[in-house]
């Protein structure tokens, strides 16, 4: 399977997304590990040491922090994937055509048209400030997992910013569309990563009518989930947290669009408020998702008909989103497969906390 990283196509670098580490349904039963595609592809702009020189007594050890391949000297082969690249505070790391030339506590992993190290993790614990835990190749039980771009904070990123939308360090492109804004493929949003409304591979629709751009935050402390307003967490502006049922702080979810209340959202969508709770009602805001066109009274636009997606013994309809019929080449697109990988199966109003995925977003 391809791997996929987070990577900002914002200014010098190219993006080129897939899925992660975490299970990203707002109502459907979450899949542990999605196939890797929400890691963006970054531009290999290291510096390679011409010669394997063998590593120094005091030599820095891998995944430090670096801003010129000098800091590296020492281990063979060292690169250095500066800030300027979109790393968090750069990180030393080397060349690699294999798992064994990463040592015990690396792998090699394919970066830009070559491969490098990266540092193995189980968990965000298992990664220095400014970087998370994804997928980086594999899936399921096979799953293996290493540390990427996640920043936090400006101060990650000397002499540049946090980008908040993709997690690198970068600026912000504002020229690209927020969240909840629609979009035909990845690029098209500021974070990267879009839900597409047509699956690349199958042109299969999604639900995501006329698509809708989201990015990452870090799941909050479960107090802050309390209150009677969902959480931005560290999430863009006009975004909320949305954390997956059984996420816990630290973990990495989706921002999306925030509403509070439906006239706020597009044509297909309604304004999912998650419950807060037994017998506590929902939150007083929300996020955009794509509505249950089966469910009550929620119909589609009049350009877009209902397509069941579940029934019940009785073979009545339940469940169903919206879709339109592709335009010739709208199943085609740059980014990968996003659209059904990342995406929330089918938003039920009122649903508990559902939504959402543990991975990172792009930079630049």
């Amino acid at each position: 399977m391809r791997l996929h990283w987070p990577l900002a196509a914002l200014t010098a670098l190219t993006l080129a997304c897939n899925n992660d580490d975490a299970s990203t349904t707002d109502s459907g039963a979450p899949a542990d590990v999605p196939a890797v595609s929400d890691l963006p592809v970054v531009l290999d702009t290291g510096v390679d040491v011409p010669r394997d020189v063998g590593t120094d007594a005091g030599s820095p050890p891998l995944f430090t922090p670096c801003s010129t391949v000098a800091n590296c000297r020492g281990i063979p082969s060292a690169q250095c994937i500066a800030v300027g690249d979109g790393y968090p505070m750069g990180q030393c790391t080397r060349a690699c055509t294999m798992d064994a030339q990463c040592g015990a506590g690396g792998i090699c992993l394919d970066f830009g048209t070559r491969r490098v190290c990266f540092k193995r993790c189980e968990d965000v614990t298992g990664c220095r400030a400014g970087y998370n835990c994804f997928v980086g190749r594999g899936e399921g039980d096979a799953a293996e997992r290493a540390c990427f771009p996640f920043c936090t904070e400006d101060a990650q990123c000397p002499g540049a910013a946090c980008n908040r939308y993709s997690r690198f360090c970068g600026t912000l492109d504002a020229t690209r569309a927020d969240n909840g804004a629609t979009c035909e493929r990845n690029l098209d949003c500021r974070s990267g990563r879009c839900f597409e409304e047509f699956n690349e591979t199958s042109g299969n629709p999604s639900g995501y009518l006329g698509g809708q751009c989201y990015s990452r935050c870090t799941v909050p402390p479960a107090a802050d989930y309390n209150g009677p307003t969902y959480p931005r967490s560290d999430c863009p502006e006009n975004s909320v947290c949305v954390r997956e049922a059984g996420q816990v702080a630290g973990q990495t979810a989706l921002c999306r669009g925030s509403c509070t209340s439906t006239s706020d959202c597009r044509g297909g969508y309604i304004c999912l408020k998650p419950s807060r709770g037994a017998d506590a009602g929902t939150y007083n805001n929300g996020y955009c998702a794509p509505l249950n066109c089966h469910y009550m009274t929620q119909t589609c636009p009049s350009d877009a008909t209902c397509q069941t997606t579940r029934s019940d013994d009785a073979g009545v309809a339940t469940s169903g989103f919206c879709v339109r019929s592709p335009a010739s080449d709208a199943a085609v697109t740059d980014a990968s497969a996003d659209a059904t990988a990342d995406a929330p199966s089918a938003d039920a109003p009122s649903a508990s906390d559902a939504g959402v995925t543990d991975a990172p977003a792009d930079g630049g």
